[in-house]
């Protein structure tokens, strides 16, 4: 058996990485390719703006996952966590052995003589309180002692250090060659090919050895084929051109430095939203600490101005809450003892003392950081073009560079210094970058955009689907109304029916057992035996000595004799002895989206377990078409069958009920009415009807983002290529170095572009 059979396989379904040193499209593609021919990878996607990997498996070890990738010549962002366990010598092979099994963990190393454990995490589905805590399950108490940072934040840093080396020297070979003196300019051009560049070069050479081709291809060849050819050409006294070779790698990596920062702000600014420091109150003082310490028990101190650490309920004080990050309402909300607050929310005025209910991973923000890194990694139906052209991009180019130099030297009789600088501006001028992040920037924007307004997107090719929605399906009670049904009218055949049901209702949490109980009371409470609740039907149950049903109609009658009308019926010992009708506000919001679809052309359809006249009081009321009397299963079959007609089809839902139709729908949508993100089955979750059309008006701008940026990357290469080659020359001449600064500006473009909010 080998090594790899016997190890315990530690990634359940997905797992999600943070790759870095990808630059272009064709190194997405590499690392794609690198991660699904490790054994037992279903599927791998990367996402070059965000610089992430998903990958589903049904099998494989997470250090094969990371393996794959560093092999292929790039990098994934890994958190070192060192714990001291409480453990005898001899339990260190368990203790090994159980964290190497954990969900999360690269490798782990413990040392039997100090009790400490050296961890490699992928801080991205783990982390330093949940492997504690997973100890703690297996009897080992441990401590964390250091936690180093991930290794992701130094890409901007490097970009400014190379920047500035290269802007440095590359002025200073400017002015050497140009008062002619071509050996010092060599010499101060040196460091810019060559250090400055560096990141180029390897890639070069990482993109080599996989046996490919990528946008660092291009550069290299073009700046050493400038900077030798220039050498060789200072040896036997002829032009040189060291300045092109220095200035092309300074236009580079003004660009990548201006598209690190974009992508630095974006992928931060939710994180942003928490603080990192907390203070709290521990042995009857207040004291500072970092967030990541706060505890679930813990008292937080809240002053006016600063931001919430964690989910919990006011203790003491009151104060204005601004909560847009969850409901994406600008209005504060007025916050006092007892009332719940959320991560990442601030107080703008007041002051409170909040005792933690939720901390880690089981925060609001931290669930909100989940589901948006998951829709970060969203694969649009553009991506598989781009893949296709990629592929072919950089050999194409450099076939062109080739044909070039030959034509203008061989066929057109020019000189060799000549012929060579229009093939290094081919080289310099095309763009693979640009057509990479057309299409993941636009999606990361918008995700990020909906998530700061109470949108979450789960899924992110939800954005491009739900532009293409032509019937939205509704729930009705607590999604298109209140969600706080009354007892409108009833009828008693016998009399005290109403009050039998209260009893017996008083059991269910459902919201028509909450409006009947408020109505009739629940005397007899206390004498309900045998109670039944069936979802969507109803409930059944003794109470004292009588047989009782309450529920829909349909239900009541199939179980009882007499006739069962109204929107709840009621059954006492197999006779239907009455029945009530309901009313349930429609919400404020619901008639203006209502009123919003229609205009837009969308058929609006309410899908109701009501099947009472309520139901087409509310349908009325919106102007809508009404299902009424379905079951949860009922609710999937319309969605099914709506989806048979060949229309695309949304389902709106708050509850647990509506999951299965969310699911069979081609964008499931849940109204989420708490702070738990992870609960709702939809593909997008919205906090109100508002996100709906903040969600079809996002999903318009992005997947015309998309379309807009392909169309720049695909313009600007079919362009700026033959003009470099010296299609239109002498009338218009683009040096290498003014081509590498177009190539740059090219990604720059895209990326800004996909931020600015059309």
């Amino acid at each position: 058996m080998s090594e790899n059979e016997r190890r315990p396989l530690r990634i359940g379904k997905e797992e999600q990485l943070r790759v870095v040193g990808m630059h272009c499209a064709t190194c997405s593609t590499t690392v794609a390719k690198a991660l699904r021919g490790v054994k037992g990878v279903e599927e791998a996607e990367v996402n070059l703006a965000s610089g992430t990997a998903k990958v589903v498996v049904s099998g494989a070890r997470l250090r094969d996952l990371v393996e794959a990738v560093r092999r292929a010549g790039y990098d994934v962002v890994t958190e070192r966590l060192r714990l001291r366990i409480s453990m005898n010598p001899e339990d260190s092979r368990r203790v090994t052995e159980l964290l190497e099994g954990l969900d999360g963990v690269v490798k782990a190393s413990v040392n039997p003589g100090t009790g400490e454990a050296v961890i490699e995490v992928n801080p991205y589905s783990t982390s330093a309180e949940a492997i504690v805590e997973a100890l703690r399950g297996h009897g080992f108490r441990a401590q964390v002692i250091s936690k180093a940072a991930p290794a992701s934040a130094g890409e901007l840093r490097g970009y400014l250090r190379a920047l500035a080396v290269a802007w440095s020297f590359g002025l200073l070979t400017l002015y050497l060659q140009y008062t002619s003196r071509p050996l010092l300019a060599m010499v101060a051009s040196a460091p810019v090919v060559f250090y400055a560049g560096l990141r180029y070069h390897l890639g070069a050479y990482r993109a080599f050895r996989n046996r490919t081709t990528n946008m660092d291809t291009l550069v290299s060849t073009a700046t050493l084929v400038a900077w030798l050819y220039s050498a060789y050409s200072l040896a036997v006294h002829g032009p040189v051109f060291f300045d092109a070779a220095s200035l092309l790698i300074s236009f580079l990596l003004i660009g990548k430095t201006i598209e690190a920062y974009i992508k630095e702000r974006l992928s931060g600014e939710v994180v942003r939203l928490l603080p990192s420091r907390a203070r709290v109150i521990r042995d009857g003082s207040e004291v500072e600490v970092s967030a990541d310490e706060v505890k679930v028990g813990d008292l937080l101190v809240v002053r006016s101005g600063e931001s919430i650490a964690a989910d919990g309920v006011v203790d003491e004080g009151k104060g204005e809450v601004d909560e847009s990050i969850v409901t994406g309402e600008p209005m504060p909300v007025t916050k006092s003892k007892g009332d719940p607050v959320v991560g990442g929310s601030r107080l703008v005025s007041g002051f409170l003392k909040v005792y933690v209910t939720r901390s880690g991973e089981r925060t609001y923000m931290a669930q909100l950081m989940t589901a948006v890194r998951d829709a970060e990694a969203a694969r649009l139906r553009a991506q598989d073009l781009v893949d296709r052209v990629a592929a072919v991009f950089t050999p194409t180019i450099i076939a062109i560079a080739v044909v070039t130099f030959l034509a203008w030297h061989f066929a057109l009789g020019f000189p060799t210094p000549k012929a060579v600088l229009f093939a290094v501006a081919v080289l310099a001028s095309a763009c693979p970058c640009a057509l990479g992040l057309a299409t993941p920037m636009a999606v990361l924007v918008s995700v990020h955009r909906l998530a700061k307004r109470g949108v979450i997107v789960k899924d992110g090719e939800a954005l491009e689907r739900v532009k293409d929605v032509d019937v939205f399906v509704f729930d009705k009670t607590g999604t298109l109304t209140e969600g706080r049904p009354r007892v409108k009218d009833y009828v008693e055949l016998q009399p005290g029916v109403m009050e039998l049901a209260a009893s017996l209702e008083s059991l269910s949490s459902h919201p028509v057992a909450k409006a009947i109980v408020d109505r009739f009371g629940a005397r007899l409470r206390g004498s309900v035996k045998d109670f039944n609740e069936f979802p969507g039907d109803g409930v059944a149950g003794t109470v004292g000595d009588r047989q009782v049903i309450v529920g829909r109609p349909e239900f009541v009658a199939q179980n009882c004799e007499g006739q069962a009308k109204g929107d709840v019926a009621v059954c006492v010992d197999g006779r239907v002895a009455g029945w009530l009708s309901l009313e349930d506000p429609v919400r404020p919001e619901a008639l203006e989206l209502v009123a919003k679809l229609k205009s837009m052309g969308r058929r609006v359809i309410i899908a109701t377990g009501d099947s009472g006249p309520s139901a087409e009081a509310v349908a009325a009321a919106l102007g809508v078409e009404v299902r009424k009397g379905l079951s949860p299963d009922d609710k999937a079959e319309l969605v099914r069958s709506l989806r048979q007609e060949g229309h695309r089809v949304a389902f709106v839902g708050d509850g647990v009920n509506d999951a299965v139709a969310e699911k069979e729908a081609d964008v499931g949508i849940a109204l989420a009415g708490g702070t738990d993100i992870a609960k709702y089955a939809g593909d997008v979750v919205v906090m109100n009807l508002k996100g709906i059309e903040l969600l079809l008006r996002e999903s318009r701008i992005a997947t015309r983002k998309v379309k807009e940026n392909l169309a720049w990357a695909f313009g600007y290469n079919s362009v700026l290529v033959p003009v470099a080659a010296g299609l239109l020359y002498p009338a218009v001449y683009l040096s290498p170095q003014y081509a590498a600064l177009a190539m740059s500006m090219s990604s720059v473009i895209v990326s800004l572009w996909s931020t600015v909010p059309l």
